[in-house]
């Protein structure tokens, strides 16, 4: 089956054609892309940022421009212009004294540049006056004043933050005093977030270190008001897309869905990343903004203390590297998480862990589960995915092996078992899920079988310790099933093997017939049953053994009629009656090809009329189930022809018997 092709690769060439262009020249091209929904608003949300996004500090305190503005020396209300200190996107950064008098000071000035004071730019930047005005903490830069030039441009004055973007200021330093850096940052966030605002753009240049060690978090230019309402997950939204920065943008911003608190917690845990290890978490051979959303998409971040000495850019990477490991690496990808609800539930409460670490107490991340982290696993890549399961299945089977033999006491029985149970799931979730979905990829069929022998292996190693549990010894049969179809000659994708495939025929039928008593009543079980008997005939009819294979249908079809009658009450029948109907038409068949030669024609046909009564059964109870669901007339009239296709194939067995054996009526 083939992959289709990721839209990224369009989305960055449209990005990299369409980034120099006017609004006006991109939109015919735009309209004519061959992209549609959320790869179009991801190429629109990419244009967007490369336009607006850069915020009014992106490059804070960077030295005077090259050439001195002609503002400096104009006023700007009490304030006076020294010199030009950065510039943005949309606005320039002056150092201002105090002019008026009044006393002396000194100030940064933001002031929007000519040419784009839009209609929308002019909204955001009233936007940040009116969020900054609504903050009074000592880690966010304090607003002072505001006003319009004399030309007419908006501007408004801050506080004067003399020091170093975060990156730069945690060079050097223990990990202790980062934590502690990162803790006045993450206090000044979870401030605006109680004052229901969110930040949305967080990153080392939006957060100074002054001379003292304390931090400024500045820009709030693509701030938005939040919804005092809370969501489902806790987390608070804002709905709309708005500009952000991809390296330090989440995962929902990329896709351009509703902000959230969650957003933040996210962008903390790239700079917390980026201050104990120098680089970031994903993204970092990105060349161009659409990599940088592609990778915080679909890059799963490095553990961060087991980033070699070339990826993490820390000068003292070696002690740094030591301290990571454990508590702040979960703490770091909890917060990393893709899914906003796997996040931190608020800052405080990363702010918390942080404090616990730092006090020697334990915290509340931990590692994800091994089911989370394979489902992970298996979404972004199903060939890689097998040797962690392999890995899995060998450590809990050979754990459990050991800890038996080591001691005979109760203890160690209970150990047994627990790691037993623990088999018994991960065969059910990779044997009877993962294994399917491999099948059909190039090379699949075999991962599949290899699969399916590691996992026996895991279980043939457990069950002698306990004693036989059945049920795991039930498991050991639907696994021999398996592989014996991955063999067989007559399967779909099989491997054609028909040694092997007669081989786990047996050992399933073994099985079978050992604990078919006490599981009987498991539907699952059972339909299973049926099929290591069919799988096993057919392997007898290639050996020309067809009494034999004749014997083992009728013996499947017995199996599976007294399920039908076991299955307790509420049970879904549809697979029982499947193998009821699989099991007539099997035998049909069977007797059908030699039957002049057995003397078995009339049975034959009375097969055939029970495999066209059972199917039936089987898909009336189908259409009923989906009817009631669906509660509608067309899905009935759908499964009546489904079940005028099925016995028209029976029918057409029936007639072209007739016609082998002569008999015309």
């Amino acid at each position: 089956m083939s992959t289709p092709p990721s839209p990224w690769a369009e989305i960055k060439r449209l990005f990299d054609a369409l980034a120099d262009l006017s609004p006006a020249q991109r939109e015919p091209i735009i309209t004519q892309a061959a992209l549609v929904d959320a790869p179009l608003a991801e190429l629109r949300s990419l244009l967007a940022h490369h336009d607006q996004a850069q915020s009014f500090l992106s490059t804070p305190a960077a030295g005077p421009l090259e050439e001195d503005t002609p503002r400096t020396g104009l006023r700007m209300g009490a304030w006076e212009i020294v010199r030009a200190v950065g510039v943005g996107g949309m606005g320039e950064v002056f150092e201002a004294k105090r002019a008026d008098g009044s006393f002396e000071g000194r100030a940064a000035v933001k002031l929007l540049k000519r040419g784009m004071d839009s209609a929308a730019v002019l909204r955001r930047f009233a936007q940040e006056r009116q969020a900054l005005a609504r903050l009074s903490h000592p880690h966010i830069a304090r607003l002072l004043d505001a006003g319009a030039s004399a030309d007419g441009l908006p501007y408004f004055v801050l506080e004067y933050v003399d020091g170093q973007p975060l990156d730069k200021a945690v060079l050097g330093i223990p990990v202790q005093a980062r934590l502690n850096l990162f803790l006045q940052l993450a206090d000044a966030v979870a401030y605006a977030h109680r004052n229901l605002l969110v930040h949305r753009d967080l990153k080392p240049g939006n957060v100074l270190v002054d001379r003292d060690g304390q931090v400024k978090l500045l820009d709030f230019g693509i701030a938005k008001a939040l919804d005092p309402l809370e969501g489902q997950d806790g987390h608070t939204t804002v709905g709309g897309h708005r500009p952000f920065t991809p390296n330090y943008a989440s995962p929902e911003q990329v896709r351009g869905e509703p902000v959230t608190t969650a957003t933040d917690i996210y962008s903390l845990g790239v700079l917390l990343y980026q201050m104990l290890t120098g680089t970031r978490p994903t993204g970092r051979n990105a060349t161009t903004p659409a990599e940088a959303a592609r990778s915080v998409l679909e890059d799963a971040p490095t553990k961060p203390s087991r980033l070699s000495a070339q990826e993490a850019l820390d000068p003292q990477w070696l002690q740094t590297r030591k301290v990571l490991e454990g508590d702040l690496d979960n703490i770091l990808l909890k917060t990393l998480e893709k899914s906003p609800e796997r996040r931190y539930t608020s800052v405080e409460a990363l702010a918390e862990d942080v404090r616990r670490y730092l006090g020697g107490f334990p915290v509340s991340a931990r590692p994800a589960s091994w089911r989370y982290r394979l489902s992970r696993r298996i979404s972004r890549n199903r060939l890689a995915s097998v040797a962690l399961a392999l890995g899995l299945l060998a450590l809990l089977g050979g754990s459990a092996g050991i800890a038996w033999q080591a001691q005979a006491a109760r203890q160690a029985q209970q150990l047994a078992e627990m790691r037993l149970k623990e088999v018994r799931r991960v065969t059910h979730e990779l044997v009877f899920g993962f294994g399917d979905s491999v099948e059909y990829l190039p090379g699949g069929m075999k991962i599949k079988a290899d699969l399916f022998r590691e996992t026996l292996a895991a279980l043939e190693r457990l069950v002698p310790t306990l004693g036989g549990d059945e049920a795991a010894m039930a498991d050991i049969a639907q696994v021999h099933v398996r592989l014996a179809e991955a063999y067989s000659p007559g399967y779909p994708t099989s491997l054609n093997e028909p040694a092997l495939a007669r081989s786990h025929a047996q050992k399933a039928v073994a099985q079978v017939e050992q604990v078919w008593h006490s599981q009987k009543t498991d539907v699952n079980f059972s339909g299973y049953a049926s099929r290591a008997y069919s799988v096993l005939a057919s392997a007898e009819t290639l050996t020309g053994n067809k009494d034999k294979a004749a014997e083992l249908t009728r013996r499947g079809l017995e199996l599976a009629e007294q399920a039908l009658t076991a299955a307790p009450s509420g049970s879904d029948l549809l697979l029982l009656r499947g193998a009821v109907t699989a099991g007539y038409q099997a035998l049909a068949i069977t007797l059908d090809d030699n039957g002049v030669g057995l003397g078995r024609y009339e049975e034959a046909m009375t097969m055939y009329q029970a495999a066209r009564a059972s199917s039936m059964v089987e898909m009336a109870m189908t259409a009923e189930m989906e009817a009631v669901d669906a509660k509608s007339r067309p899905s009935q009239t759908r499964y009546a022809a489904e079940l005028g296709q099925t016995l028209a194939v029976i029918n057409g067995s029936m007639s072209s018997s007739k016609l082998r054996r002569g008999d015309y009526d």
